[in-house]
């Protein structure tokens, strides 16, 4: 059983040493590292501060580190810094171990930092942005004996611990999308759509050349990921007491969920769909009771209908990227993929970036280590552009054979959530989307549609490099086929 341990503060002597390699990766570290963790979380429940913990400061002389950012807990051991940047930042600190004072220190802008896990296998965080960069050598630090008041930029750079909300908030950019969400949708939508099937299928691990993790999003009634996100929305907002109609835009399969979320929570629902919709997905519409109104020829254009549609008739337009709610509930993915193993990269289709970027907030938040490619259709880049470049990108038009993924008009919202989270976004062609589907139904017996193929079709699209040695998780989004 884990126990709390006691936080040494300066003076004491053993804060001032070099901490030794752990040698040993056996039953006595891992209980090491629980301890650690309590110590941790008591202290951040006491104080309401404090994201990583050395182990020097609990009076242990080893290179290791505890952090909990907020999502699935995780310790480095042997860290080291590998890669410093020539760019600077100069930041506010707190410390457990100096609990009375922030201290204003220079700190490299970025780093990139290797470790081991608990089990003593290699991991690797390349380019960490500013916030994290500053974090780990903070700790990094009391590996080796260094305080950051002995960093301390000069006599004014030392202030009282009253002054931290100040200048320590200040330079943290908030964060829209709440991992307390994330967990909490994990716990608490709908079974149907909870603990979906996930596993290692060798036969696409053979031909993929990787360890590959299918996640199965397709056993559910609606053949699909978005009820997760729709069952969280309605679910907080029947807890608000929100009662306006519904009115969304769908391609399809976000109409289906919010159809079927009207139905259990008793509110009516329009969807907007473009006239070039799915007639199988109109239909499983239409059996869960929703109003579906056909408008423009391609999903932007039917969204700015649904968008005047509810400004006319008082309604609430659930927006798919924007409401925060339900990237929360897609985030839930990502925390039953990292409770069964930890992934050097999860493969994500792309469309209006709702569900990349749940994961990616809880997956940066548990194992940072892990990339998050958004695989896009080449015919509807979007997304892509935007994220790219850093600014909203309009296309003219859209050609894909995934209708899921054929965003023209990003949403502002979701690029800004995209930010920090998704590290490489992979262009695939339609071809590459239709040999995907094969590939799935062939080696897994899953039968996809073209929206649902396409993170399996980034990983054989060759823009992000794997290896066998690789361990990767390919989300599996949709099985709602046309015909």
């Amino acid at each position: 059983m884990a126990k709390i341990l006691t936080i040494l503060t300066d003076p004491a002597p053993a804060l001032l040493s070099t901490a030794l390699p752990v040698v040993e990766f056996d039953d006595a570290l891992r209980q090491l590292l629980d301890n650690m963790h309590l110590t941790l979380q008591d202290f951040r429940l006491r104080q309401q501060f404090g994201r990583a913990m050395a182990a020097p400061q609990v009076g242990i002389g080893l290179r290791i580190i505890v952090l909990q950012l907020g999502g699935q807990p995780f310790s480095m051991i042997n860290p080291s810094i590998v890669w410093r940047s020539d760019e600077r930042q100069t930041v506010w600190d707190d410390c457990l171990s100096v609990p009375d004072l922030v201290v204003q220190v220079e700190r490299h802008a970025s780093i990139s930092v290797a470790w081991q896990d608990e089990n003593g296998r290699p991991r690797r965080w390349e380019k960490l942005p500013p916030e994290m960069a500053e974090l780990i050598q903070h700790e990094y630090d009391h590996l080796d004996g260094i305080l950051m008041t002995a960093r301390a930029l000069g006599d004014d750079a030392i202030r009282p611990i009253r002054e931290r909300a100040q200048l320590i908030g200040a330079q943290r950019r908030p964060q829209r999308l709440s991992l307390d969400n994330i967990l909490l949708a994990a716990q608490t939508i709908d079974p149907l759509f909870l603990h979906s099937p996930q596993y290692v299928c060798p036969a696409l691990s053979e031909e993929l050349g990787c360890r590959l993790m299918l996640k199965l999003e397709t056993a559910n009634p609606l053949r699909c990921f978005k009820g997760r996100g729709a069952d969280f929305v309605l679910a907080r907002a029947a807890q608000r007491g929100e009662t306006r109609p519904i009115v969304c835009a769908s391609a399809g399969n976000w109409g289906l969920a919010l159809a079927w979320g009207g139905a259990k929570y008793q509110r009516p629902v329009t969807v907007f769909a473009p006239r070039n919709a799915s007639r199988v997905k109109l239909t499983a519409i239409e059996r869960y009771g929703a109003d579906i109104r056909l408008a423009g020829q391609d999903f932007d254009s039917a969204k700015r209908e649904a968008k005047n549609f509810a400004a006319r008739t008082d309604s609430w337009f659930i927006e798919d990227g924007r409401q925060t709610e339900v990237s929360e509930g897609a985030g839930s993915i990502a925390v039953e993929l990292l409770r069964a193993a930890h992934y050097d990269a999860i493969f994500v289709p792309l469309g209006n970036g709702a569900l990349i970027s749940g994961i990616a907030r809880w997956v940066k938040a548990s194992s940072p280590d892990t990339r998050l490619i958004g695989v896009c259709p080449r015919g509807a880049d979007a997304m892509e552009k935007s994220w790219r470049m850093g600014r909203v990108v309009i296309n003219d038009s859209v050609r894909t054979c995934a209708d899921g993924l054929a965003v023209r008009v990003p949403v502002p919202e979701a690029l800004s959530d995209m930010r920090d989270g998704v590290d490489e976004i992979v262009l695939v062609e339609d071809e590459d989307i239709r040999r995907a589907m094969d590939d799935a139904a062939r080696c897994a017996g899953v039968l996809l549609e073209p929206a649902g193929a396409a993170a399996l079709a980034g990983i054989r699209a060759g823009g992000y490099l794997i290896d066998a040695r690789m361990s990767v998780a390919c989300i599996l989004t949709g099985a709602n086929l046309s015909r």
